[in-house]
């Protein structure tokens, strides 16, 4: 709590408003709730409550049976506790910092199928066998125009150079992921119409997973901001 706390003091002096805590789910989405940063610290402490079958909802957020984290919980809620070496100041929402949350049920028992407890284990094992796992992931996406939901444009343009920097979302990506530690190294326009291949440094331990889900979510984020 000594780190958290410090990092909200030093965020508060940096006037950040709000503070989200996030949740990976199985998919790789961010289930979150944000905070007025006033109220933060309480949380952290005691656990911030979200329903605990958050993380193994399906794409359309639907409840899935026989997960063992709805009906037979009783649709109950977790808690989620904030991960201090996740903390960042988000760069393309105003004012916001976050947290990568750890969960478990109000009995103290983890939630051992969330993405993070699943890492976590295989690092155990991993480092018990005398290896450290460095992760990389190779991300490609597609961009559609707002209003019709259809490519901005169509052909093969692979390595294409006006097609790199077609639209400044790309460049958003590139210049606002290292603010929340995503090291880029690569970005292109990728084979088909409308799509791009944006890479980042491999990482070690959690870090790896961690940096993959912001990318994914954020990518999502500053997508869908006006340009």
């Amino acid at each position: 709590m000594s780190d958290v706390n410090q990092i909200l003091e030093d965020w508060q002096k940096q006037g950040i408003a709000f503070v989200r805590f996030e949740l990976p789910d199985l998919h790789g989405i961010s289930r979150s709730k944000t905070i007025p940063i006033h109220h933060a610290a309480d949380y952290a402490e005691s656990g911030l409550n979200m329903y605990g079958g958050a993380s193994v909802l399906d794409t359309r957020s639907d409840v899935v049976g026989g997960t063992l984290y709805h009906e037979e919980r009783g649709y109950g809620d977790q808690f989620l506790f904030p991960d201090p070496d996740s903390a960042a100041i988000v760069p393309w929402v105003e004012a916001t910092g976050r947290f990568i949350c750890d969960s478990q049920w109000y009995d103290g028992t983890p939630l051992a199928a969330t993405p993070r407890h699943v890492f976590r284990r295989v690092l155990d094992r991993c480092r018990g066998m005398g290896f450290e796992p460095l992760m990389g992931s190779e991300f490609e996406f597609y961009l559609l125009d707002a209003s019709t939901r259809e490519p901005l444009y169509s052909g093969y343009h692979i390595f294409n150079t006006i097609r790199n920097d077609y639209v400044p979302t790309i460049r958003n990506i590139l210049e606002l992921m290292p603010k929340v530690g995503v090291d880029i190294i690569t970005s292109n326009c990728e084979y088909a119409g409308s799509q791009w291949e944006i890479n980042f440094a491999p990482s070690t331990g959690l870090a790896g997973p961690d940096r993959a889900f912001t990318f994914k979510n954020g990518v999502k984020e500053i997508a869908r901001q006006p340009s």
